[in-house]
């Protein structure tokens, strides 16, 4: 799911118990208030139903029961969104050799290709959808699963991997959670996110007065150029442009800045085409528009 980063650090004291591990739980974000630990017998995930610890961040005493050899962990966050699993730890090779004290495990980034998070104006992440579809698909490869969900309070709906849909652009919460034949369930997984399929828009005008004439606007250095690009959803990432030259081939895509539309202007004394289209931050790009110049050379 969604980027939820976090550090582990591990200590350890000698002799403590057999199947007894201390270790610290270093949250790498403000709003992660809790963590799951999972114990396995073997890892072999898709065979057996893992034991499940709760753990609040800080120092740590995990008990391992007798026959559990692996476990792995996972973030909470608030509104009980949570991260991915890390990958599984032998419980048998913490107990060789000591690692120094508050040493962090290298950061392991969560990536997703269905959520991203982008900060608002406040600072604050929200989570995007980056496709129209979301599969939900159990850890466990058994036909007898089952998968309750329902989006944004609607009622609830079982089947056993749905393909859910998000057409349209707003707010969304979906809520699921994956219960085996014994009714033993994984707890309630809920994402909130937004959706956001519309590119910016952007309006070009001169700065000065330009002078038309059979339809025609007759522009001269001097005319500036504004461009005013708005989104409502994920916010403007930023305007680019290309231009051509007479017969040239079209130039590689630019950021616009202040001063682009005078370098444009000097750097060509033939026919101008320029495209200009302003992109989100969640890659929503809007269709070019054109500006065609034609350039007006005075007989010798």
């Amino acid at each position: 799911m969604r980027a939820l980063l976090f550090l582990i650090s591990f200590t350890f004291h000698f002799p403590l118990h057999a199947k007894q591990i201390q270790f610290s739980l270093v949250p790498d974000r403000e709003d992660i208030i809790q963590y799951e630990i999972e114990l396995w017998k073997s890892d072999e995930l898709g065979e057996e139903i893992p034991f499940r610890v709760l753990a609040n961040p800080g120092p740590i005493h995990l008990f391992i029961p007798d026959g559990y050899e692996f476990f792995r962990i996972r973030a909470v966050a608030k509104r009980k969104v949570r991260g991915f699993w890390t990958e599984l730890y032998q419980v048998a090779l913490f107990s060789k050799k000591p690692k120094p004290v508050a040493k962090p495990v290298e950061k392991i980034p969560v990536k997703t290709d269905v959520l991203v998070p982008i900060p608002t104006k406040e600072g604050k992440p929200e989570l995007f959808l980056t496709t129209n579809l979301i599969t939900i698909v159990p850890t466990l490869a058994d036909k007898k699963i089952r998968i309750q969900y329902r989006i944004n309070g609607s009622p609830w709906q079982t089947t056993t991997s749905p393909l859910l849909r998000f057409s349209k652009d707003g707010n969304y919460r979906l809520e699921y959670k994956v219960t085996n034949e014994l009714g033993v369930s994984d707890g309630m997984q809920v994402w909130e996110f937004k959706v956001d399929t519309r590119p910016p828009e952007t309006s070009i005008s001169f700065l000065s007065p330009s002078f038309q004439k059979n339809g025609t606007t007759f522009i001269s250095p001097k005319n500036g150029l504004l461009l005013r690009s708005s989104d409502e959803g994920s916010g403007l990432s930023n305007i680019r442009y290309r231009t051509s030259c007479g017969d040239e081939q079209v130039s590689e895509y630019q950021i616009w800045l202040e001063t682009s539309w005078k370098e444009i202007l000097s750097g060509c004394e033939k026919n101008i085409r320029l495209e200009i289209s302003a992109v989100d931050r969640l890659g929503n790009e809007e269709v070019p528009k054109q500006i065609f110049i034609q350039s007006l050379k005075k007989a010798e």
